[in-house]
């Protein structure tokens, strides 16, 4: 009879702490699950998203550089505001703010062809306020999700 007592109170302490073991394990997988499918998101919309410089110039007279920059990905880019220039000059390197109507050491930009959105095929015409010498310069693009590109070019 001793053992019939023992041998229930061990099954149901084993009962009590599978269930508590349970309500531990389920919200975690649930956390690790919806943390996984973001990073997922995040990978798909990097992997669908491509720029490309198709060309930039620089002009020391009225110290500007102008860099016209192509959606060649499948997703529109939103905000092209919150992008990321950088340029290295014969000089220095410089990562140039975004500024409406842009005066000194900043940039603005415009969409071509008088669109309002980045759209896949758009091209996006930056200009670059900055103070330009005769020289090599690089200037490099990233987008909102990290998404660079990288032209060389000569003043």
């Amino acid at each position: 009879m001793e053992k019939a007592i023992t041998s229930a109170l061990l099954i149901i302490a084993s009962i009590v702490a599978a269930m508590a073991l349970i309500n531990a394990v389920i919200p975690a997988a649930s956390k690790s699950s919806g943390a996984l499918l973001m990073a997922n998101s995040e990978a798909a919309d990097g992997i669908s998203t491509d720029i490309e410089i198709i060309h930039a110039t620089g002009n020391a007279s009225t110290n500007q550089i102008t860099v016209w920059v192509k959606n060649v990905g499948i997703k529109n880019i939103v905000p092209v505001s919150s992008s990321d220039i950088i340029v290295t000059t014969p000089s220095d390197v410089l990562r140039l703010p975004y500024d409406e109507g842009c005066s000194n050491e900043c940039w603005d930009y415009s969409i071509e062809e008088g669109g309002t959105d980045w759209d896949k095929t758009a091209t996006v015409k930056f200009i670059l306020e900055t103070s330009v010498v005769t020289g090599v310069y690089n200037v490099k693009v990233s987008v909102v999700n990290a998404v660079s590109a990288t032209k060389d070019f000569s003043v």
